[in-house]
C-alpha cells in the first residue's frame, strides 16, 4: 500500500528526478560524442580513447557504434521524458542494461574498481530514476 507525500517532499523527489535525468543523459550524451576521444583514468586497459577502450574488452569498432547508438537514442529518450513521462522508464531501463555491460567489461579483463566507477553510478542513477518515477507517478494518481 503506498502513502500520500507531503508536497515539500513531492517537491524533492521531483526535482531529484529531473536532475539526475539530466545528469545521466548529458554524460552520456558527452561520452558518446565530445569526450569520444579523450583520454580518461576511467578507461579499461591502456586505453586512451573509446575505440582503443573498446578493443580493450575484445569487442570491435562497429560494437562499439552499436552500443553507442544505443546509448544516445535512451540518453534523448530520458530528455523527452521530462515532457513525456512514459519515456523515461524506456530510457532509463535500456541505460541500466548498458551500464550493467559496462560494469563487467573492466571486472572482465581484470582491471580492477576505478574503470566502473562511472557506470556503477550510472546504473545507481537509472534505478534511482525508475524508483521515482513509479513513487511520483503513484502519488501523482497516474500510476
Amino acid at each position: 500500500m503506498e502513502f500520500p507525500v507531503s508536497l515539500g517532499k513531492l517537491f524533492t523527489m521531483k526535482l531529484v528526478y529531473r536532475i539526475l535525468i539530466l545528469i545521466v543523459a548529458l554524460t552520456v550524451l558527452s561520452v558518446w560524442t565530445f569526450r569520444m576521444k579523450a583520454s580518461s583514468i576511467f578507461r579499461g586497459g591502456s586505453a586512451t580513447n573509446m575505440i582503443e577502450e573498446f578493443e580493450a574488452y575484445g569487442l570491435s569498432e562497429t560494437q562499439m557504434y552499436v552500443v553507442g547508438t544505443f546509448k544516445i537514442l535512451a540518453a534523448i529518450l530520458l530528455l523527452l521524458g521530462l515532457r513525456f513521462p512514459k519515456l523515461v522508464v524506456v530510457g532509463a531501463s535500456t541505460m541500466g542494461v548498458f551500464m550493467i555491460g559496462a560494469i563487467s567489461m573492466p571486472i572482465s579483463i581484470g582491471d580492477g574498481f576505478i574503470p566502473t566507477l562511472p557506470s556503477s553510478w550510472m546504473l545507481f542513477c537509472c534505478i534511482t530514476i525508475l524508483l521515482l518515477h513509479k513513487r511520483l507517478h503513484i502519488n501523482m494518481g497516474n500510476g
